[in-house]
């Protein structure tokens, strides 16, 4: 068994190497990957390529291994592009995994990252060790230069969603769709949150990320043909690889904040937009990725989606789309999170919570106090270990508790024109007891402090005895 200690030492070695691969966004995932399924394949020592394809899910030819490849590319980086096609060819349902974006291989004149990885040997880690080092590998990816990742959810955002969508899901099988799946990491935290047999499907418009999200599925253990069947590259919004019928239990979901999109007026004939009556605004499409997911939740499904909070107060079009979503008894709750919880933003972010089932109260709740500073991402609060379980505990018991949570009739709502900024339900304030003798006796101390250095000073000055001290001397008798 290989101990956290050293996965987590690789994934360090492997940041450390990767200065100038990371600048091209994937590639170091792409060369981590490639080692990775190399070394599963020569662990087991398939007699052939039905024998790999039957026990692991693809074939990597002898010739074309890690070692292999890498010794052939320190003469000409090409060999890698080579091995990918070779790998698109033998492996057509992964076709698109390895593409020739990576030619822009040739251009990195680093090898410290192939040499490194050489020297790894990954023949004894198994799927869930491989998959840790992955998972740590994305959690500690992030910088302030180097963003693929910005709007990919932190690990703790994202065992919150699971644990949250996992409260109300009934034995059996469950269909689960991330319409903004990235690198697959939420979508995979639902696999192991969830008791039941699930399904999982994902869209994700990013060439790159939709590629690293099959080498993550792939490295996790997932069936080929399920990755090539449920798992497809196009924008959630405008295109339609599932179409309007198509219905999933459980809709996970961090699309980017305040995203520009083509609010073109032709899509209020869309039924996702025609009862609506409007549109999100182009500079905001996150109430756009809310009716687009609705449009895909089951008559039992439940959708969580983290916004940042503005998405609960501003007016105008969405003003009037959270009117409809109300009316409807469409939102079940509203979680303020604390500062920063998604990674390297300063931004207030909340999650909310649809139920098709029409929900008579909503559950405000707010947890944006219970954050602590992450040490190494200064703009990233996590939520205190007692924090997350206040949440979850409140949210699955729909408790109210003073100056945290509360149920709210829409009564109330519409007489505050909709507006769902949390401080309008729940009154955070509290007043501070002021200790007037103390506070009287720390006054007294500092004024004998000041008045103790200004002798120091006049003393001072006078022993300079010059123009400007005489005068410095007059001021200070002055202020007194």
């Amino acid at each position: 068994m290989i101990s956290k200690e050293k996965i987590d030492q690789i994934s360090k070695d492997i940041l450390e190497k990767s200065s100038v691969t990371f600048e091209n966004g994937s590639t170091v995932f792409g060369l981590l990957a490639y080692k990775i399924l190399s070394d599963r394949q020569k662990a087991i020592k398939p007699v052939d390529e039905n024998e790999s394809k039957d026990k692991i899910g693809y074939y990597i030819e002898p010739n074309y291994l890690f070692e292999k490849v890498a010794q052939r590319a320190r003469t000409n980086s090409e060999k890698w592009y080579e091995a990918f096609q070779k790998f698109a060819v033998t492996n057509p349902l992964l076709s698109d995994m390895f593409t020739s974006e990576y030619t822009r291989l040739g251009e990195i004149k680093d090898k410290s990252l192939e040499d490194y990885l050489t020297t790894c040997d990954f023949t004894r880690f198994s799927v869930t060790e491989s998959s840790l080092l992955i998972d740590e590998l994305l959690e500690n990816c992030f910088s302030d230069h180097k963003m693929m990742y910005l709007w990919d959810a932190p690990k703790q955002m994202r065992e919150l969603i699971a644990d949250i969508l996992n409260s109300e899901v009934k034995t059996g099988k469950v269909s689960i769709f991330d319409p903004v799946a990235m690198s697959g990491s939420l979508l995979l935290t639902m696999k192991e949150k969830f008791q039941s047999i699930v399904e999982l499907y994902g869209e994700e418009f990013s060439p790159d990320l939709f590629r690293l999200s099959k080498m993550n599925m792939l490295i996790h253990g997932m069936d080929t043909r399920t990755i090539h069947s449920n798992f497809v590259e196009g924008d959630f919004l405008t295109n339609k690889h599932f179409e309007g019928n198509s219905k999933f239990d459980i809709i996970p979901m961090t699309p980017p904040f305040s995203r520009y999109w083509d609010a073109n007026p032709e899509l209020l004939n869309d039924p996702c937009f025609s009862e609506v009556g409007v549109l999100p605004p182009k500079s905001k499409a996150d109430y756009a990725y809310v009716l687009r997911g609705l449009q895909h939740l089951s008559e039992d499904g439940t959708m969580a989606v983290m916004l940042p909070t503005g998405a609960l107060f501003r007016s105008a079009a969405e003003g009037e789309i959270r009117k409809y979503l109300l009316e409807k008894q469409k939102i079940h709750a509203v979680i303020a999170l604390p500062q920063g919880a998604r990674n390297f933003t300063g931004i207030y972010t909340v999650l909310l919570v649809f139920k098709q089932k029409k929900s008579d109260k909503v559950l405000f709740i707010d947890a944006s106090r219970d954050g602590v500073k992450n040490a190494t991402r200064l703009k990233q609060n996590f939520l205190t270990e007692a924090g997350f379980n206040k949440i979850l505990h409140t949210y699955r018991n729909r408790e109210e508790v003073d100056r945290y949570s509360r149920l709210v009739s829409l009564d109330e709502i519409r007489e505050n024109d909709y507006n769902l900024n949390i401080p309008r339900y729940i009154d955070t304030f509290s007043e501070k007891k002021i200790d007037v003798e103390a506070t009287m006796s720390s006054l007294s101390a500092k004024q004998k402090v000041i008045e103790t250095s200004k002798k120091e000073m006049i003393e001072f000055l006078r022993n300079l005895d010059t123009p400007e001290a005489r005068q410095a001397i007059k001021a200070v008798s002055i202020s007194e």
